[in-house]
């Protein structure tokens, strides 16, 4: 079995696990599970791709913007696997643990909001762990849970430490809404509002290579567009506030990104399907026009595994002479990948950072 170096650390100190209800936050590998399969545990995932693996569903799942808009809960899904819940959600309001054990993500305020949260769900009297590598800066999680009671190290091994918090001063409750941003985003005069949350991508800025995408999408777009890799919504709520007549369905692994472009869309007047998936994955719907800014960054470490298995399927997700957009950073080597599939691949644009390309199915 190959665990991460988290997972790893884990399981030296799988005592830790014989007392209390534990919750288990943003595990980054389902192998843990079966090092867990005596213990009755929640599992909040806030990816689909760690969800789909635990659970056991390979289907992507589709709900309405309005829908999350008017209800939480809605944009949550739960599968139960021998003892285990998994549950994939923006955030939990409520459950019965002892212990939150959360792995430490990329984005410090990410960090921040989850230990918020984590406390406010297990209170004074319980305890809150954070496990992470040592490179990724699980260091500066003593930080955050300081104020919120003594904090001790568990172990360090693989390069990685666990951190425990008895916690004496936890939040009386927890607010997702407390922890989001709403800008207004101007792009050629034209402006927009954007709803967003720490660790979605472009966190309360327009990101450079997005802004170079607008530049070269057409706002007479019509029939199914679908944002892929949707972060907050901003490509999507972008070419409907400028009038655009197609449907929009967007699409990401992290329910904080779809979470925060239901939002997006709402602010703006507007709708649109949302999507859950890990790339392509369990998605059958057949697009006019798909636009993309794919990630490349799987916490500290380069990794473009998303966008390549994306650009491999991209083609049998377009109908006949269907349309991709993609902007990427330049040292990528999305060009060679989308010659392996398309023909003619074209470069509409480009600067010292980033490029935009354009294929035709």
């Amino acid at each position: 079995m190959n665990l991460s170096p988290q997972s790893q650390l884990i399981k030296r100190n799988i005592e830790q696990f014989d007392n209390g209800n534990w919750l288990i936050i943003n595990p980054d590998d389902a192998g843990l599970f079966s090092l867990l399969s005596a213990v009755q545990l929640t599992v909040l995932h806030q990816y689909f791709d760690v969800f789909s693996q635990a659970g056991g569903t390979t289907s992507a799942i589709t709900f309405d913007s309005r829908d999350i808009v008017a209800d939480s809960s809605n944009l949550c899904v739960e599968r139960t696997n021998g003892l285990h819940t998994h549950v994939f959600a923006p955030y939990l309001s409520a459950v019965q643990t002892s212990d939150v054990l959360i792995f430490m993500p990329k984005s410090k305020a990410h960090l921040s909001m989850l230990i918020h949260m984590a406390a406010a769900l297990c209170g004074n009297g319980c305890r809150v762990h954070v496990v992470g590598e040592n490179k990724g800066g699980i260091k500066s999680a003593g930080k955050v849970l300081k104020p919120l009671g003594d904090v001790s190290k568990v172990d360090s091994a693989r390069h990685c430490s666990w951190l425990t918090c008895d916690v004496t001063a936890a939040p009386a409750q927890f607010d997702i809404n407390h922890w989001s941003a709403i800008d207004t985003y101007t792009h050629n005069g034209h402006q927009w509002q954007v709803y967003s949350l720490p660790g979605v991508f472009s966190h309360s800025e327009l990101d450079h290579g997005t802004a170079m995408l607008l530049n070269k999408l057409p706002s007479t777009l019509s029939g199914k567009v679908l944002d892929f890799a949707c972060g907050a919504g901003v490509i999507a709520s972008y070419l409907q506030t400028l009038d655009c007549k197609a449907s929009f369905e967007l699409l990401d692994v992290s329910a904080l990104a779809l979470w925060s472009s239901a939002q997006t869309l709402a602010l703006n007047n507007c709708q649109g399907i949302i999507i859950a998936a890990d790339t392509l994955q369990g998605v059958e719907t057949r697009y006019k026009t798909i636009v993309t800014n794919p990630p490349f960054h799987t916490g500290v470490k380069t990794d473009y595994r998303i966008t390549r298995e994306f650009i491999n399927t991209a083609k049998q997700h377009l109908i006949s002479k269907g349309k991709l957009f993609l902007v990427a950073n330049r040292f990528l080597p999305y060009s060679e990948l989308l010659e392996e599939q398309f023909a003619q691949p074209a470069m509409l644009a480009q600067d010292n950072r980033f490029a935009v390309y354009f294929v035709q199915s």
